[in-house]
């Protein structure tokens, strides 16, 4: 195992209508006495985003169109992971033990930028990230904005950008406990003949997960620790000799630390994770074994220069590390340490926001950043690339009425040089809507797998890199508007994304007595439209009902071939029930997918998930909870690896 840590649019129509539920009372015009989880544009329009324009705005002001899921509907999930809460939110279309296969707007693996409180995070080594490794114990919201977004974030954030933001420490002390248990009935194969009883193998305790968050006062300092362990068990196949599911064991210690001094706060803090997984395992005992670490740093600060001129200071390292282990039964032994991979990130920002007057507010910054990796099926031991950018924005606004921002990111890569990516966004009132365009350039430069992977997978397929990759670039356009009302919310946005010198894997079939192999090329220019609709609905007694569509068409124009990146149409629908008062909160949820990635390769048949989530309050502290995903039993390997998962938990706030 080897460580090294260094701080060092505009073409398609699509609608969608928002189911109701009748309720036997008459209609109440009062406010509601609590607000569903997802409604903050309708109830809470002021609350502040910064991921899409990198200063706070309130939501309804800002010129990008910004999806947040909030605390709330966090909250009352049976999420543990933040890549439950983008499963729930229908971002999710795969997952495995090399990472979770995210899309935007048909954009995904490493196009799609992850972002905690802005800083970038570590962990794509397989071009993918690993959500098991983020725990969801102390998260007060997650912003997504789509489309590309490279004037502001850089290289890698074509498809988008997805920012988890942290719970703040109160000025007084505040504590939450909560403990999630998960199990399943017997695994039914339909490939087989065999019908297992419903309780064969049947473990009540397969998954518990448990996490407490602490904030206090000290001194000057607010504080948090934040704690997360969990564990899974074995979960057999119908004969009882396989493990479907990996057992594993991970656990997490965060500290976060805020001094505030009136003109200027100093926030600093680092976070530890740890997991284990056994793969594989049959009746004799586990095959391959995973073993993940994260550690991340941070000190970042914002001054209050002038009064009108506040300056941020931001120095950050994120580390992740994942090694595997491999058993080989010929041998009866383990082979340790040959497949070892990590990727560190350290990175300097240093960012301005003005407000040169009350109508316009400048932001503008330099970034450096130093990535580097480390792992054994690269043609070299180390590989690095060093990052400098400076940036800027003006922003011309008037609240309640409209705004308009434009913005210029120039990029310097020590492998391929400059990239500029510029962006302008617009967005208008008008009575109850907020229309809303952007267009803008986004950035990727090939990263170490796309340059040096050399893969040969014990005989079969051969895949290598290649260093003279260059980078790919987006144009892309995004149009709609948001109207909300008291009790109702509609969202509508139409994109058009063309994608130049994309990378992909290339067959080539030599022509003298060579092997044939894979080989990594700037392959085609390729297009993405589509179609992404929200629309959200409060109904008196407490009743709240959701519906979301997507649709996507991809497009090789090399090739002249429709492409499946992801699903052509997601729908999802959601029905629930607020009892403020009683402290109940229910919802049903479900989500339909249709062709799911490549049919050629992995089959075209669409599923239909169907969730469910009940809770209640138990006195001021005491919250029950309970679950099932996946009611409809669907299971496939690129959809849900199980059946039902039924969950049941508690939680205590202080």
């Amino acid at each position: 195992m080897r460580k090294q840590f260094f701080f060092a649019l505009a073409s398609i129509v699509g609608a969608l209508c928002a189911s109701t539920i009748c309720a036997n009372a008459q209609e109440d015009t009062s406010p509601p006495d609590s607000v569903p989880a997802g409604y903050d544009t309708v109830y809470e329009g002021d609350g502040l985003t910064i991921t899409g324009t990198r200063a706070e705005k309130r939501l309804k002001d800002s010129p990008v169109l910004t999806e947040v899921i909030n605390t709330q509907e966090i909250e009352e999930s049976s999420a543990d992971t933040i890549i439950d809460i983008l499963d729930d939110y229908g971002l999710v279309y795969t997952g495995n033990a090399m990472g979770d296969y995210v899309q935007m707007q048909g954009l995904g693996k490493n196009r799609v930028l992850y972002l905690i409180n802005g800083r970038r995070i570590s962990g794509r080594i397989a071009q993918r990230l690993k959500g098991d490794t983020l725990p969801l114990s102390n998260i007060e919201r997650v912003e997504i904005i789509r489309g590309p977004q490279s004037a502001l974030y850089g290289s890698d954030a074509l498809g988008g950008v997805i920012n988890i933001i942290t719970k703040k420490a109160p000025d007084k002390i505040a504590f939450q406990a909560a403990l999630n248990n998960r199990f399943l009935l017997a695994y039914d194969n339909p490939g087989t003949a065999y019908t297992p009883p419903v309780f064969q193998n049947f473990n009540p305790l397969r998954e518990q997960n448990l996490n407490g968050v602490i904030s206090f006062p000290a001194g000057a300092t607010r504080n948090t620790i934040d704690i997360t362990a969990a564990r899974g068990g074995f979960y057999y196949n119908e004969t009882g000799t396989a493990s479907i599911l990996p057992e594993y064991y991970r656990a997490r210690l965060g500290f976060d630390s805020a001094i505030d001094t009136g003109r200027a706060e100093l926030r600093f803090g680092a976070s530890g994770f740890l997991m284990r997984r056994d793969d594989m395992t049959t009746a004799e005992g586990a095959l391959n074994r995973l073993d993940y670490l994260r550690a991340d740093a941070f000190i970042e600060a914002d001054y209050w220069a002038l009064d009108k001129l506040m300056l941020s200071f931001r120095l950050y390292d994120n580390y992740y590390q994942r090694d595997r282990d491999n058993y080989s039964a010929i041998n009866d032994e383990w082979i340790l340490g040959e497949r070892y991979e990590n990727d560190n990130i350290a990175a300097l920002e240093v960012q301005g926001v003005y407000e040169a007057s009350p109508k316009l507010l400048l932001t503008g910054g330099l970034e450096g950043a130093f990535n580097s990796m480390q792992k054994y099926n690269l043609n070299r031991d180390f590989a690095s690339v060093d990052k400098e950018a400076v940036f800027f924005q003006a922003e011309y606004f008037e609240i309640d009425k409209y705004s308009a921002a434009a913005g210029l990111r120039i990029e310097r890569n020590s492998q391929f040089g400059f990239a500029a990516s510029p962006k302008l966004s617009i967005m208008r009132h008008v009575k109850d809507f907020r229309l809303m365009a952007s267009a803008g350039v986004g950035y990727r430069a090939p990263d170490f797998n796309d340059m040096y992977l050399v893969r040969d997978d014990d005989g079969a397929a051969i895949v290598l890199g290649n260093p003279n990759l260059k980078p790919e670039y987006s144009l892309g356009f995004n149009t709609g508007f948001e109207y909300a009302k008291s009790k109702g919310f509609f969202q509508l946005n139409l994109y058009y994304n063309e994608l130049f010198n994309e990378i992909g894997t290339v067959f080539v079939d030599a022509a003298d007595d060579s092997e044939p192999y894979y080989d990594k090329r700037n392959i085609s220019r390729s297009m993405r439209a589509g179609v992404d609709t929200e629309g959200r609905l409060l109904l008196p007694r407490g009743v709240f009902v959701s519906a979301g569509y997507s649709w996507l068409f991809a497009y090789d124009r090399g090739a002249e071939t429709e492409i499946y990146p992801q699903p052509n149409h997601t729908i999802k629908l959601k029905a629930g029930l607020d009892l403020a008062k009683t402290g109940i909160y229910t919802w049903l949820q479900g989500r339909y997918f249709s062709k799911f990635m490549d049919p050629a390769r992995l089959g075209s048949e669409p599923r239909f998930i169907l969730d469910f989530y009940f809770s209640t309050s138990i006195g001021k502290h005491f919250k029950l909870n309970f679950g099932i995903d996946n009611i409809t039993g669907e299971t496939d390997r690129i959809g849900p690896e199980t059946a039902q998962v039924f969950s049941a938990g508690v939680k205590y706030t202080l």
